[in-house]
C-alpha cells in the first residue's frame, strides 16, 4: 500500500521538477504515488496507467476534487469546474487488473499495403520525444510499432499518420478529455485536461508553503529545514503564530 508523501518527498519532487520536461516531471509525480518511488518503474507503463497514478497522489494529498477554469469559445463566459477525480480515472489498460501492474495493449491493422502491429504509448515514449520538433507525432508513432509486413526499413508518412489515432484508440485513457456547457450560451464543446500539469500546480503551490514556513521559523527561532519539517504541521502552525506576535 503506498505511503502518503512526506513534506521532505515532496520537496524532493518540487526541486527535481523545476528543470524537468513537463514528460520527466508527470513520470517523478507519478513514482511518487507507488509504494517504492521510482521514476524508470513507471516509464513503462502506459499513459492510462501514468495518468491513473497521479490521479492516486493528488487524491492522497490534496483531495478528491479538482478545480479547472477555462473560457466558453463560443462567448467568452468564464467559467469555474470542480471536476472529481474518480469522473477521470482511465479504464485500464492491457486488460490488467490493477493500473500500477498494467502492460502497453497491443493491436494489428492493416493500414495500406502493410499489416502493423503495434502497442500504446508509454511515459517513456513521451519522455524521449520533443514534442516542438519537427515530424514529432510520427517519430512517437515509429517508436509504437512491433512489427510490418512486408518487412519495410521506414513506413511511408501517409501510413504513419493513419496508424496514430489507432494508438488514441489502443489506450483510451492516454488523454483526459471534459465536456462542458456553457451556463450561459448553452454551447456544448470538449476541452483537453492535463493532469500532470493540474497535479504539478499543486505540488508546487504545497512546497512553496512548506518552504515559507522553514523561512519563516528558521528567521524566528534559527532551526534548520530538517528541525521545521521534524515538527507536525498542526505544532508549526503555533510556532508561526507565536512568532508572529
Amino acid at each position: 500500500m503506498p505511503r502518503r508523501p512526506t513534506e521532505a518527498d515532496v520537496l524532493a519532487l518540487w526541486e527535481g521538477g523545476l528543470d524537468s520536461t513537463p514528460a520527466t516531471r508527470a513520470l517523478l509525480i507519478a513514482s511518487l504515488a507507488t509504494a517504492s518511488p521510482d521514476e524508470e518503474a513507471v516509464a513503462d507503463l502506459p499513459l492510462s496507467a501514468v495518468n491513473s497514478l497521479l490521479l492516486d497522489l493528488r487524491c492522497r494529498m490534496f483531495g478528491d476534487a479538482l478545480p479547472c477554469a477555462t473560457d466558453c469559445p463560443s462567448c467568452g463566459e468564464s467559467l469555474d469546474v470542480a471536476v472529481a477525480a474518480e469522473e477521470l480515472r482511465p479504464a485500464p489498460a492491457g486488460g490488467r487488473t490493477g493500473e500500477a501492474h498494467a502492460v502497453p495493449a497491443t493491436a494489428t491493422s492493416t493500414t495500406g499495403d502493410f499489416t502493423i502491429t503495434y502497442r500504446a504509448l508509454t511515459g517513456r515514449d513521451v519522455r524521449a520525444v520533443d514534442p516542438t520538433a519537427p515530424g514529432a507525432r510520427r517519430t512517437l508513432v515509429r517508436r509504437c510499432l512491433l512489427g510490418v509486413s512486408p518487412p519495410v526499413d521506414d513506413l511511408p508518412d501517409e501510413v504513419l499518420d493513419a496508424l496514430a489515432p489507432l494508438l488514441a484508440e489502443l489506450d483510451p485513457g492516454a488523454d483526459t478529455v471534459l465536456t462542458l456547457d456553457c451556463p450561459k450560451c448553452e454551447h456544448r464543446w470538449q476541452a483537453a485536461l492535463d493532469i500532470a500539469d493540474h497535479v504539478w500546480t499543486d505540488v508546487s503551490a504545497y512546497a512553496r508553503g512548506v518552504l515559507h514556513d522553514v523561512h519563516s521559523l528558521a528567521r524566528a527561532y534559527g532551526w534548520s529545514e530538517a528541525d521545521v519539517l521534524a515538527v507536525s504541521p498542526a505544532r508549526r502552525r503555533f510556532y508561526l503564530e507565536a512568532s508572529a506576535g
